[in-house]
């Protein structure tokens, strides 16, 4: 029998998601998003010259929709400060909506960095910050940078007091029988000389608002429902958004009667903290969300654009 010790993204993945299943109660729903609109939109800004230059994807046009759309829930927004011992609780209002986007590196390792203040920069320039993002994603080493974040924490524990939690998180990594494989010492001077605008840091990975994982452009031609998701703290909700499918669907024509369309179906799988969020939190997100996504157009209402 062959045996493989946890390597440190293992380690942070499965520190992160039991912590989340242990002290999270989740709620979820699943939506099916009619996204026949966005996709021609998305098309459409493709041949429109204040986007030349731009890398356009439906994935960053639904960044922006979800963005806009958690405006119209602004408790979304924010950070749970819960006790579970006195049973009491605040909600901590964040200024900016801060996206959490899963991204291949060029090891074709999955990392989540943060695509910030999506709610306040145009839709050009969410493209923009997408495919930048995507760049230092590439040129991220991740067990670098998970070590990197790590010792981060371990300092921060300590300045909270935590000694014995830390004691036992650098025995179990850097002594114990299964302790970590450190990459070598020169590897680790060369990585961090390269400047933090052309890589990932510790900071990309923290203080989300949400994370929305489009698993449908991994895997477009699968038809599926994302159905097992994880709300890593201090996040509040989570989605996975699945590949468009083509179905058959009654819509009402121009003159108001019943009729069968095909049209392009994205399921949308949808958590939230229940300790903080029920249902009425999240209609005005839904209800924008379902609009936006009929008039996507609106995302350019009022921006100056500029390739």
């Amino acid at each position: 029998m062959r045996e493989k010790v946890f390597d440190i993204q293992r380690r942070v993945v499965a520190h992160k998601t039991v912590e989340s299943w242990e002290t999270i109660p989740h709620a979820g729903l699943v939506l099916d998003l009619d996204v026949t609109e966005v996709i021609a939109f998305t098309e459409q800004l493709r041949s429109m010259p204040s986007f030349k230059g731009i890398r356009v994807t439906m994935n960053s046009v639904m960044l922006k929709i979800i963005a806009e759309s958690i405006k119209e829930s602004p408790d979304m927004n924010a950070e749970l400060c819960y006790s579970k011992r006195s049973n009491t609780g605040k909600m901590r209002y964040r200024d900016g909506i801060d996206i959490a986007v899963p991204m291949l590196t060029s090891e074709n390792r999955m990392i989540t960095p943060i695509v910030r203040d999506v709610g306040n920069l145009p839709l050009h320039q969410v493209c923009i910050a997408m495919e930048q993002l995507k760049q230092r994603a590439h040129n991220t080493k991740i067990d670098l940078l998970l070590l990197e974040a790590g010792l981060r924490d371990t300092w921060e524990r300590l300045g909270r007091g935590q000694i014995l939690a830390v004691l036992k998180r650098l025995w179990a990594n850097f002594v114990a029988p299964n302790r970590l494989a450190l990459p070598p010492r020169e590897e680790r001077r060369r990585y961090s000389r390269i400047p933090a605008t052309e890589r990932l840091t510790s900071d990309d990975l923290l203080n989300a608002t949400t994370l929305v994982s489009n698993v449908g452009s991994i895997m477009p031609h699968a038809n599926f429902h994302g159905v097992f998701l994880e709300i890593i703290p201090p996040q509040l909700t989570a989605m996975v958004l699945a590949g468009v499918q083509k179905r058959p669907v009654v819509i009402k024509n121009t003159a108001g009667e019943d009729t069968i369309a095909i049209r392009d179906i994205m399921p949308l799988t949808f958590y939230l903290d229940h300790r903080a969020l029920d249902f009425e939190h999240i209609m005005g997100f839904l209800k924008r969300l379902r609009h936006l996504s009929d008039h996507p157009s609106e995302l350019l209402d009022g921006q100056t654009i500029r390739a």
